[in-house]
């Protein structure tokens, strides 16, 4: 376990977190694992894993599974956190849910006499969400769903997270449930430096090692992959030139996307938004459809203040691990 907090927080401030991660897709998701987990103010209820599509693996889901254990192991944490199964595949139509472990526990603490704030964090396809709200749509008012996916408004346009479910992504637009939605042009500013990470983070035990170590290894096959215009990329790549490319994510920096959830949940001024309609859904080609006006308003961010997510990462992992 983690030695004690650094100071007492009241239980009634805390806020009741559930995050559904594609963990073993990139090397964001794992630094927004530990971040939830080192922050006092959270009370992780369950870790759920998230496919991430066929493109790069046929058993994504299980992946992540695996990947959120390893985090898990190397914080020390096994015995105390749930770490649940998510759906293996995306939706089949925006209307028919998948049922599975994790979509049932979020309809299960969304039902919990609990007067505690209940977050779902979502940092890629919004599978399980949407299959929870589609199993029983009562849910929608208990819960506040925090979304790191889609393009900018008002078009849209082709982003990994949503790509990888789009009628997933429909039916939480259609749903009741308060949706706070992190756009790419929004996370992709999360930058970490390798040299940031080698004085911040590699120092701090087993955990940094690996975060730091497993993000330069990811990057590095990045880079290759950029000498292969046949091989399936990300969404930050796909409108790049040449030389835009090269001076991307091949150098020496990362894109830490995740971890506005955090930032925002800690406090939701960390970053600026504006209310609009929600789609009423989205179409194969990823972009928005507006075409007749939304039943309700969800909150899409604008902005996020890097500078202090970044920081409090840092500095709760030299608390915990350094």
């Amino acid at each position: 376990m983690l030695k004690d907090k650094p100071f007492p927080f009241p239980l009634d401030r805390q806020l009741r977190v559930i995050c559904d991660t594609d963990a073993a897709n990139e090397a964001d998701d794992q630094y927004c694992i530990a971040h939830l987990l080192m922050t006092p103010r959270f009370d992780v209820k369950a870790l759920i894993a998230e496919h991430y599509g066929t493109g790069k693996s046929p058993c994504s889901e299980q992946e992540s599974y695996n990947e959120i254990l390893h985090i898990v192991d190397l914080m020390n944490l096994k015995k105390e956190v749930s770490v649940l199964h998510g759906a293996e595949h995306a939706l089949p139509d925006a209307c028919t849910p998948v049922e599975n472990e994790g979509a049932r526990f979020i309809v299960e603490e969304a039902f919990r006499e609990d007067t505690r704030p209940l977050f779902i964090c979502c940092t890629g396809a919004i599978t399980n969400v949407a299959s929870a709200l589609l199993m029983e749509p009562a849910i929608a008012e208990k819960i506040t769903v925090i979304w790191i996916g889609g393009d900018a408004y008002p078009a849209g346009g082709f982003e990994y997270n949503l790509h990888n479910d789009i009628h997933a992504a429909t039916a939480v637009f259609r749903s009741d449930a308060e949706l706070w939605q992190v756009p790419k042009p929004v996370y992709i500013t999360m930058k970490v430096g390798f040299f940031q990470l080698l004085n911040h983070v590699y120092p701090c035990g087993a955990l940094g090692r690996y975060l730091t170590e497993h993000t330069m290894q990811i990057a590095a096959e990045h880079a290759r992959m950029m000498e292969d215009t046949s091989t399936p990329l990300g969404s930050r790549y796909l409108t790049m030139s040449r030389g835009s490319a090269a001076t991307s994510f091949a150098g020496e920096l990362w894109c830490l996307g995740d971890s506005p959830v955090v930032g925002l949940m800690l406090n939701h001024t960390l970053g600026h938004f504006h209310m609009t309609d929600a789609p009423c859904g989205v179409r194969p080609d990823c972009t928005y459809d507006l075409s007749s006006p939304g039943s309700r308003q969800i909150r899409v961010y604008d902005d996020i203040d890097n500078h202090f997510i970044l920081t409090d990462f840092f500095e709760k992992l030299r608390y915990y691990f350094g």
